[in-house]
This record gives C-alpha cells, sequence and structure tokens, in this order.
C-alpha cells in the first residue's frame, strides 16, 4: 500500500517527514477511521465509545486482582500506592478476547481491516499480538529484547519473523509506563520499510499517551491507550512515601517477588480471580457488536 510517505530499503530507518497533524492522524487510508481521541466518529458501535471501554478495562482489572492498593515496590526503585499486574487479567482468555476486541475495532475499515500485520513486544504483547491478529484475520508476530556486546538492548524480530516494505503495522501493548517497550519496538519496524499504522496500549499510567516518537528518525506515531490511568510513585522514605509514613507492609509485586495480595503482604482491592468472578462480557464471536456489559464498572 501505498501512504504518500517515502519508505526506506530493508535495514535502513524511515524517511517519512515529520509532520505533527500527519502523525496524529495516521496514514491517509485510516485517518477517517482510526479514532485515537476521545469521541467516537458517526456510525461506530458502542464497543468504541472511548469512556466506557475505558470503564469496562477497570472493571476487568479490578475483579480479576489485577489493579492492586497498598505499598508496593517498583522496578525503579520507587514506590506506589496502587498496581497494575497485567497478567492477573491476562490469564483469562475470555478477558484477554474482549480487550483485544477493543483494541481491533480501532482499526477496523468498512472494506477490512487497516493493518496488515499485529506486533508486540515480548512478554504480554505476545498474547495481545495473536489474538488481536487472530480477530481481524492477519499475522501476529513478536519482537524480543537482544542485549549486545556493549550491554545496550534493543528490540528485534527473530524466530524467522518479518515485515515487509509498506506493510501496514499495528502495535500492541500492555502497561505503558515510561514508555519504553514502545519506542524500542519502532526502529525494527522502520527498518524494515513497514508502515506503523497506530500504536495501542491496555493502561496508559504516563496520563497524556498520544504518540510515540521514534528514538532513531524522530518520526512520531499515532498512540492511544483504552484505559488512562494516573499512578503516582514515591521516593522511599518516612518524609516522601505515605505507604512508608503510615507504616504499610512494602509488597514486590510482578517480576521483582510476591503478587498483590499474597501472604507476603496485606490483601488489596479486587482480589476475586477464578471465574465465575470475572464480569461478564461478550463472547468473541461478538466482535464488532455492542456488548451487553459494557457499562459503568460496579
Amino acid at each position: 500500500m501505498n501512504t504518500g510517505h517515502t519508505k526506506p530499503a530493508a535495514g535502513t530507518t524511515a524517511t517519512r517527514p515529520t509532520d505533527e497533524s500527519d502523525a496524529q492522524q495516521g496514514p491517509a487510508s485510516a485517518r477517517e477511521t482510526v479514532s485515537v481521541g476521545g469521541t467516537v466518529p458517526a456510525g461506530q458501535t458502542a464497543s468504541t465509545d472511548r469512556s466506557a471501554v475505558a470503564r469496562r478495562v477497570e472493571e476487568l482489572f479490578r475483579s480479576s486482582g489485577a489493579l492492586g492498593e497498598g505499598h508496593f515496590l517498583l522496578k525503579s526503585g520507587r514506590h506506589a500506592e496502587r498496581y497494575l499486574e497485567k497478567f492477573q487479567v491476562l490469564q483469562y482468555p475470555e478477558a484477554v478476547s474482549e480487550l483485544c476486541r477493543y483494541f481491533a475495532d480501532l482499526v477496523r475499515g468498512p472494506e477490512g481491516p487497516l493493518v496488515d500485520v499485529v506486533v508486540g513486544p515480548t512478554t504480554g504483547g505476545v498474547i495481545l499480538a495473536f489474538e488481536v491478529a487472530r480477530q481481524l484475520g492477519v499475522r501476529g508476530i513478536f519482537a524480543e529484547e537482544i542485549r549486545d556486546p556493549d550491554g545496550t538492548t534493543r528490540r528485534e524480530f527473530r524466530r524467522g519473523f518479518q515485515l515487509a516494505p509498506d506493510e501496514r503495522v499495528l502495535l500492541v501493548d500492555d502497561i505503558l509506563t515510561t514508555g519504553g517497550s514502545l519506542l524500542a519496538m519502532v526502529p525494527p519496524i522502520e527498518a524494515a520499510g513497514a508502515d506503523l499504522v497506530l500504536a495501542e496500549v491496555l493502561v496508559d499510567r504516563s496520563g497524556g499517551l498520544t504518540a510515540v516518537t521514534s528514538p532513531v528518525s524522530g518520526q512520531a506515531y499515532p498512540a492511544t491507550a483504552l484505559w488512562t490511568l494516573e499512578l503516582p510513585t514515591y521516593t522511599p522514605g518516612l518524609a516522601t512515601c505515605p505507604g512508608c509514613a503510615a507504616g504499610l507492609p512494602l509488597q514486590a509485586p510482578g517480576s521483582t517477588g510476591t503478587k498483590p495480595g499474597s501472604p507476603a503482604g496485606p490483601m488489596v482491592e479486587g482480589t476475586v480471580r477464578p471465574r465465575p468472578g470475572m464480569p461478564p462480557g461478550p463472547a468473541p464471536e461478538d466482535a464488532g457488536k455492542p456488548p451487553a456489559s459494557l457499562g459503568p464498572a460496579s
């Protein structure tokens, strides 16, 4: 597909012009259909109502125990009062299918998908990329983290995965905090000469995701989140951290230690994990239809 941008040969970086309005809208063929703002274009289903989707995503995270409240140690060394453990919700196939339907709905056109392939970073992005791709009827691939001899890390498509020049790409990931995972995915996409149509995440913790700017080419690409959640973090210490000041036990959830609500720490809000504790949602075959359960979280 020709998007009107110059594409580099494989192995080089993209030379698309950095135009702010173009970056926010995406490639010409997708501009009228891909919604990255807070309004619903006329004719789209209720599943693309951004506020309703955000409430539903929050409901799924809370009911699965993926959103914990307490006193948490983050990988950065800072402390937080709330913590998102994505794999608590990603362990439920029906929840993953519903979340990925919201991703897929943003790149559905009247004549079919607006993308040719869905990509994601390891680890959570693998699950999301393949399910979104399944629902769209396109390929789903992932990029792995590679450590170079000098100690620096980068993302690379391995295992025979390749992107073709001008191939339209949807980039998906789970939780955005600093944006590092998304940023690392852009160079290998550009190097292949592919066209990054949109980047999507389940939850934006930064509070202001609208674009992802390539660290190599400087090109800005449109980005959006299903749910935006501001989670303040604190420097450890009695004078700087509310949890430390209150004497709350410190938990190290996720890959750094125990999960929220484990015996190593206090129980947290929303620890209903096994089915049927999961709130009901639309079946996968209802893709593209307004879900009956879509609405405010209880």
